[in-house]
Protein backbone atom coordinates (compact mmCIF):
# COMPACT_ATOMS: atom_id res chain seq x y z
CA UNK A 1 0.00 0.00 0.00
CA UNK A 2 3.21 2.33 -0.11
CA UNK A 3 3.58 2.04 -3.74
CA UNK A 4 0.14 2.26 -4.97
CA UNK A 5 1.39 3.97 -8.68
CA UNK A 6 2.76 0.45 -9.67
CA UNK A 7 -0.50 -1.29 -8.48
CA UNK A 8 -2.20 0.73 -10.45
CA UNK A 9 -0.50 0.48 -13.30
CA UNK A 10 -0.07 -3.47 -13.53
CA UNK A 11 -3.73 -3.20 -12.23
CA UNK A 12 -4.84 -0.92 -15.43
CA UNK A 13 -2.42 -2.99 -18.45
CA UNK A 14 -4.26 -6.17 -16.96
CA UNK A 15 -7.62 -5.00 -17.36
CA UNK A 16 -6.59 -3.60 -21.05
CA UNK A 17 -4.82 -7.12 -21.57
CA UNK A 18 -8.01 -8.80 -20.77
CA UNK A 19 -10.46 -6.45 -22.80
CA UNK A 20 -8.16 -6.80 -25.40
CA UNK A 21 -8.52 -10.89 -25.41
CA UNK A 22 -12.21 -10.63 -25.13
CA UNK A 23 -13.02 -8.52 -28.19
CA UNK A 24 -10.30 -10.87 -29.99
CA UNK A 25 -12.36 -13.77 -28.54
CA UNK A 26 -15.21 -12.22 -29.34
CA UNK A 27 -14.09 -11.95 -33.13
CA UNK A 28 -13.01 -15.25 -33.35
CA UNK A 29 -16.31 -16.41 -32.43
CA UNK A 30 -18.24 -14.31 -34.51
CA UNK A 31 -16.50 -15.40 -37.40
CA UNK A 32 -16.35 -18.89 -36.53
CA UNK A 33 -20.36 -18.55 -35.58
CA UNK A 34 -21.20 -16.78 -39.36
CA UNK A 35 -18.67 -19.49 -40.69
CA UNK A 36 -20.63 -22.37 -39.41
CA UNK A 37 -23.96 -20.83 -39.86
CA UNK A 38 -23.25 -20.06 -43.97
CA UNK A 39 -21.89 -23.50 -44.26
CA UNK A 40 -24.67 -25.49 -42.78
CA UNK A 41 -26.78 -23.16 -45.15
CA UNK A 42 -25.19 -23.18 -47.78
CA UNK A 43 -24.65 -27.85 -47.40
CA UNK A 44 -28.34 -28.25 -47.49
CA UNK A 45 -28.37 -26.83 -50.39
CA UNK A 46 -26.07 -28.07 -52.44
CA UNK A 47 -27.48 -30.93 -51.28
CA UNK A 48 -30.65 -31.03 -52.06
CA UNK A 49 -29.79 -29.43 -55.95
CA UNK A 50 -27.79 -32.34 -56.22
CA UNK A 51 -30.52 -34.77 -55.46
Amino acid sequence: MTMPSPILATAFVAAVAAVLAMRAAVVAASRKSMVRVRSRKRQPANLNTQS
